[in-house]
């Protein structure tokens, strides 16, 4: 029996930090600005190819020379050990995910990779 109470108790629990979260998460509102910030910047979700190789320290044609020899590697071998640089085409442009950018160079550095 003590069991049973104290199982309705953290579902009870459980269920209030659910419907906290949620409310509080859906009442942040994010301003729209013509003028965005270094910070607004710095927080963004995805990058483009200038900001992805400062953020990397590495120049565009370099970053560009990765994505295209992690291509031909995949394209001549049918696969490619480890991870490839991570980025997803919007019509012409390559956009970058920050983090997952920040892990795929801490894997290859790890692995010492050579382009």
């Amino acid at each position: 029996m003590f069991s049973n109470k104290t199982m309705l108790m953290s579902s009870i629990i459980l269920s209030i930090g659910i419907i906290v979260g949620g409310s509080l998460i859906s009442s942040k509102s994010t301003p729209v600005s013509d003028s965005i910030s270094k910070t607004e910047i710095e927080d963004t979700i995805f990058i483009d190819s200038k900001e992805a190789s400062k953020l990397l320290g590495i120049t565009e044609k370099e970053l560009l020379r990765i994505i295209t020899e992690e291509k031909r590697m995949l394209e001549t071998t049918g696969s490619y050990d480890g991870e490839m640089i991570p980025y997803v085409m919007i019509e012409t442009k390559r956009y970058f995910e920050r983090t997952k950018l920040l892990i795929w160079a801490q894997e290859s550095a790890a692995l010492h990779k050579e382009y």
